[in-house]
């Protein structure tokens, strides 16, 4: 068996991958992951599953591009398992393990199907997202469904939902993962009248559009949280926004500041958003309250400026 996964998410899932072979449940031959790229700075930074790989003594393959070959002749893996790997997996490969292939996805499938599930689900204002286990099939995230958790949605922003996600993910898959190859578990076709599309963020769409109403934009800030951020201007420079909250009060012109109880709270299209932490540019992460003692005249100032 093979793993294939990139980003932090997908660790939890090698880990328990890990804790299948040591109990002698699995063979785990190898890891594919992503390339190395440039990261904070411009520092090239390894995947975190490579590293995590490369802790627990399993060879790490990192090709530009999947090809089925290379990994069958390198592994002649007889089972596949991936989760967030940023890349097609062949169909050639897939027909090679004879189907027996698991995806986890950290959405409720067929809704969010894509690159950033989690993101879109919070910014759609959804109530409920979760994790499927599903059949990996060629076509993305179109397997059918061999588990699913449903997980409610409260004021968590992206990165934070996504690491309770990857935690859920990892358990269903020691779970559910050996059954499955045994043939015990099957799965249910997904139903495509009901799929939704969850693409990569636009880092633009981060900017704040104080027209609209503080219900969305705080969904903006959380699902854009940590990346690729929601942001505005204060007289030219960037604001980096955080976290955010709803608030009420008499209406004002759109981007007005106000200051109430030391932490600045922005008029936006219906209500007020409360801008409780924020990044300046070039300054490190910092309370509203913070940042508003360092401004002068910030009392009925725009954003943007």
């Amino acid at each position: 068996m093979i793993f294939l996964g990139t980003p932090e998410f997908a660790v939890p899932s090698l880990e328990a991958l890990a804790r299948l072979r040591d109990r002698g449940a699995i063979d785990l031959a190898g890891v594919v992951t992503r390339p190395d790229r440039p990261g904070h700075r411009g520092a090239v930074t390894p995947p975190p599953v490579k590293v995590a790989a490369e802790r627990m003594g399993l060879p790490v393959m990192q090709p530009e591009k999947l090809r089925s070959a290379d990994v069958i002749s390198a592994f002649g893996p007889e089972a596949l398992v991936w989760a967030a790997y940023g890349g097609i997996v062949p169909r050639a490969l897939i027909d090679h393990v004879r189907g027996r292939a698991v995806n986890v996805h950290p959405s409720l499938l067929p809704r969010w199907r894509g690159a950033e599930p989690v993101a879109w689900a919070i910014l759609s204002g959804d109530r409920e997202t979760g994790v499927t286990l599903m059949e990996g099939t060629a076509a993305l995230d179109a397997g059918p469904i061999l588990a699913q958790r449903r997980v409610p949605i409260d004021d968590e922003n992206t990165g934070v939902l996504e690491v309770g996600l990857a935690r859920i993910g990892a358990k269903m898959l020691e779970e559910s993962l050996v059954p499955y190859l045994k043939g015990e578990i099957h799965g249910i076709a997904q139903n495509e009248s009901h799929v939704t599309w969850a693409p990569k963020l636009d880092p633009a769409q981060g900017e704040l559009d104080v027209t609209r109403p503080a219900v969305e934009l705080a969904r903006v800030v959380r699902a854009f949280t940590p990346s690729p951020s929601a942001y505005t201007f204060h007289r030219g420079r960037r604001l980096i926004i955080e976290r955010a909250s709803v608030t009420g009060g008499t209406p004002a012109d759109h981007g007005t500041v106000r200051m109430r109880e030391g932490l600045p709270h922005l008029a936006v299209g219906a209500g007020w958003l409360r801008l409780d932490q924020l990044r300046p540019a070039g300054k490190p992460t910092m309370s509203g309250a913070d940042w508003a003692r360092g401004v002068r005249d910030l009392e009925g100032s725009k954003i943007p400026s």
